[in-house]
């Protein structure tokens, strides 16, 4: 049976067309279908999804499917995230079918919010003004690269409870070389086409791969076993914080832990969607921040105004601030589609008939340069996100539904501490390569600044 509603418009472009331009110009691809087809498009994105492939930037349809999500018609299976698992491996919870997912979900939400959040405020504005203390006056810097070092120790701490040694920096080196390799435009498209992933000697990115994953599995391995070890001799009293520890001390319904393989796939997607999504938005904070003087002025005046500078819960709290970050996100978000869903049974959402089989992909992208959501959307304006809410099928930058990004509340957090101890403890400007218009390119799963953002120390404030 049918459902009834409007039948969904084809975008008459070829397969693998379609294909090529999504991997390799993303968002001009997407500004295309909805050119043509507003709000709702079928297409062929993806090769490794099955063909009846819905794009969808309505925000009418994303709220019904929204509310449908996890019921009778619409469905959330992680095997049609199968293509990171050569980033994650196969146990990670972005791949779990929908029980286990939910499940995994309710063990690592809690490090991610409440007083367990509030517990890493100090250690982030420590680490931020510690990754910018070499810095001198006049000194440049590539943003991307400061702002990763910071979220990467960030997320080590939060994961294993490491904070310096050799091990800390080991690791560090070798999710860098597997982050890069992977990012190149050479590594989105080993991402999406499995053969050109073929180890073909020593200096080919097949090859270059599999030692930098080899790499970090061995040392993930390590943590895990020296944890095993601290929390079987520790017992019921163990008290720690970090995330391995709870996994290690968590079981099922038959008491059974998780596996070593399990562990590991879950430590991986914390550690590579933990750290790297956050760098690039910071990063394109700061390229905004400084493309735009008077919203960085603004935004200093505000940070001026607080009783005491170093109170993280004070700052995360900032009007400003907030609608600065959210501006960053929205116009840049983390992820460019939301997660598939599957429909199981017919179905309209926002009038439109969806079929058995369809496989739904929301781009967020999309929604958040929608002229009659956000008028003038390529403009970087947080004063939209001031005086005026935005409701779940508006503003997705960490996804929605069931498969929301667990981090989205560390992530934003960790953005707005940074920001404000950077901007509180020196004065900068962007060097002359830099300051310019800078678009978006594929990074991997993601979008990064096409150029180089760099940045140059006019003053310290320490």
């Amino acid at each position: 049976m049918r459902p009834d509603g409007l039948q969904i418009p084809e975008l008459s472009i070829a397969p693998l067309r379609q294909m090529l331009e999504a991997i390799l110009r993303p968002i001009a691809y997407y500004r295309r279908c909805f050119r043509r087809h507003p709000g709702v498009v079928r297409v062929r994105l993806s090769p490794t999804l099955p063909p009846q492939q819905v794009l969808i930037n309505d925000p009418a349809v994303i709220k019904d499917l929204i509310s449908e999500d996890g019921g009778p018609a619409i469905s959330a299976p992680g095997s049609l995230n199968g293509l990171l698992s050569q980033v994650l491996g196969q146990h990670s919870i972005i791949l779990l079918e929908p029980a286990p997912h939910r499940q995994r979900r309710k063990l690592l939400t809690p490090p991610f919010h409440g007083e367990r959040l509030k517990a890493f405020g100090r250690l982030i504005t420590a680490l931020a003004e510690e990754a910018m203390v070499d810095l001198q006056p006049g000194d440049a810097f590539d943003a991307r690269m400061r702002m990763q070092r910071i979220t990467m120790r960030v997320i080590l701490t939060a994961v294993f409870g490491l904070h310096e040694g050799e091990a800390m920096r080991r690791l560090e080196r070798s999710l860098h070389e597997g982050m890069e390799i992977r990012s190149s435009r050479l590594g989105s498209l080993l991402l999406f086409f499995p053969f050109l992933r073929r180890d073909l000697g020593r200096w080919s990115p097949g090859r270059r791969i599999r030692v930098a994953d080899a790499s970090i599995r061995r040392q993930l391995l390590e943590q895990i076993a020296l944890r095993r070890v601290e929390v079987e001799q520790a017992g019921a009293e163990t008290s720690s914080a970090d995330i391995l520890s709870l996994l290690l001390a968590c079981a099922d319904e038959q008491g059974e832990g998780l596996s070593d393989d399990e562990l590991h796939d879950e430590l991986l997607t914390l550690l590579f969607a933990g750290h790297e999504t956050t760098a690039t938005a910071l990063t394109w904070a700061l390229h905004w921040l400084h493309r735009t003087p008077e919203v960085r002025d603004r935004l200093l005046d505000e940070l001026n105004t607080l009783p005491d500078p170093a109170d993280p819960d004070a700052i995360a709290r900032l009007p400003y601030l907030s609608a600065v970050v959210n501006e960053v996100l929205r116009i840049h978000p983390v992820a460019m589609l939301m997660f598939p869903r599957r429909v199981e049974n017919p179905v309209t959402l926002g009038g439109y008939a969806f079929n058995p089989g369809d496989v739904l992909l929301v781009c967020i992208q999309s929604l958040h340069e929608r002229e009659d959501v956000y008028p003038e959307p390529l403009r970087f304006n947080p004063d939209r996100f001031l005086g005026r809410s935005y409701g779940s099928n508006e503003f997705l930058s960490f996804g929605g539904g069931s498969r929301r990004c667990i981090g989205a509340a560390l992530a934003v957090y960790e953005m707005k501490l940074i920001l404000a101890k950077l901007l509180q403890t020196g004065t900068y400007r962007l060097t002359p390569a830099s300051d310019r218009n800078n678009l978006p390119r594929r990074r991997g799963f993601t979008l990064g600044p096409t150029h180089p953002v760099r940045l140059q120390l006019m003053s310290a404030r320490r």
